[in-house]
């Protein structure tokens, strides 16, 4: 079995210490498929930030992990402190602290905070009721979720993102955690699309502001290069297969 990198072991001030580094680099710790893993390598790649993948020998790496579970991200520091980071959003809110994606004030953290748990429930739907769908009922499951939930959803970020200017970000001028994580839902949806399923009602027509959300995220130089890389096109081929898409 692989041997996974060990966790520095020290006191709590000297690890939030070594978490000031600003040129760290990290090992990603997940199966070859986007899945749990995609938003944590679009944040990385986002930041600009060096990392590699570790390939998991499952279920043997699975008593090494802190919770059973993965995506774990593995982060060398500046000085050679390695940090061991577990459970998805919290990897998630970790990167986009460090990469200064949760606005500039308190009340800015908050709003991020807001608009990330409206997304993150249109993904979970996403998730419960199309991709853990059987195949056969995802046309009618996607349709009802596109009807339903995106509908409602596509109103009202759409109304707030009016109110900010209709510039591609929820607050101000710049990127935050909520503007990557609505690109993600996104692009996740469109990529997801069963077959013979009712279009999706993303598009610059129908949700001009989220669209160019989307686009403003998506034009990030490294996030640009990280989806059109070989990598990331190898992990949507072996996403697909995985949930039986055709």
């Amino acid at each position: 079995m692989a041997t996974l990198p060990v966790p520095t072991k020290a006191d709590s001030q000297t690890l939030s210490e070594a978490v000031k580094s600003a040129d760290s680099t990290y090992k990603v710790l997940y199966f070859g498929l986007h899945g749990r893993g995609e938003l944590i390598r679009n944040l990385l790649a986002y930041g600009g930030a060096k990392w590699e993948e570790i390939t998991p020998e499952w279920p043997a790496h699975k008593e090494h992990t802190p919770f059973g579970c993965l995506p774990v991200v593995y982060e060398t520091t500046s000085n050679g402190t390695i940090l061991e980071l577990a459970e998805t959003p919290a990897i998630e809110r970790y990167l986009a602290k460090k990469f200064n994606l949760f606005g500039k004030n308190e009340y800015e953290h908050h709003k991020v905070e807001e608009y990330l748990s409206s997304t993150d429930s249109a993904v979970t739907s996403f998730s419960i009721k199309i991709i853990q769908s059987p195949p056969e009922k995802r046309v009618e499951e996607a349709n009802k979720f596109y009807a339903e939930v995106l509908t409602r959803f596509i109103s009202v970020h759409e109304a707030h993102l009016q109110k900010n200017g209709s510039n591609g970000h929820y607050i101000g001028n710049s990127a935050t955690f909520a503007d990557i994580k609505t690109a993600f839902l996104i692009d996740r949806v469109l990529f997801l699309r069963p077959k013979g399923a009712d279009e999706v009602p993303f598009s610059a027509k129908n949700s001009p502001n989220l669209w160019k959300v989307h686009e403003t995220v998506n034009n990030h130089k490294s996030y640009a290069e990280w989806k059109e890389s070989p990598k990331y096109q190898e992990l949507s081929v072996s996403t697909k297969a995985f949930f039986k898409y055709d």
